[in-house]
């Protein structure tokens, strides 16, 4: 049982979203029904993974655009990403925008760190909780 703990800490630590906010601006929208966001680990694609569950709505007016944030909570620890932004239009054809390349950083030893102890804190309560039960059944408690 220990060795299958240790295993999910370590998936843990592995496995550590790093949140990647993609920004960007439009200076108008006219027939723009929204926004989809794609992401790759290759610059030349393919273009597959949405990042965003929903269209992304456009502004509220189309001749003036607006700033957005879409924040692809997905990423990865130091995985090297690429995403493309497709602009829908209204008709359905699709306007494609980047690749623009973000490197997600890794953990910091700091975060390592904390992660560790808490393991080992687990770890300690787990294996201390066991030999307790171990001695209420045996009658040494």
């Amino acid at each position: 049982m220990p060795a299958l703990t240790l295993a999910a800490l370590l998936l843990v630590l592995t496995g550590c979203a790093a949140p990647v906010r993609v920004t960007w601006e439009t200076e108008t929208e006219m027939n723009t029904a929204g926004f989809n966001l794609y992401r790759s680990t290759s610059p030349d694609g393919p273009f597959e993974e949405k990042v965003n569950t929903e269209l992304i709505p456009p502004s509220a007016d189309p001749l003036t655009g607006k700033e957005y944030t879409y924040l692809d909570k997905g990423a990865q620890a130091g995985i090297t990403y690429y995403y493309e932004l497709q602009e829908v239009e209204r008709d359905g054809s699709v306007n494609k925008f980047g690749p623009i390349r973000v490197r997600t950083s890794s953990l910091q030893w700091q975060q390592v760190a904390l992660l560790g102890g808490m393991a080992l804190v687990v770890l300690f309560i787990w294996l201390r909780g066991g030999r307790i039960l171990q001695n209420a059944r045996s009658g040494n408690g």
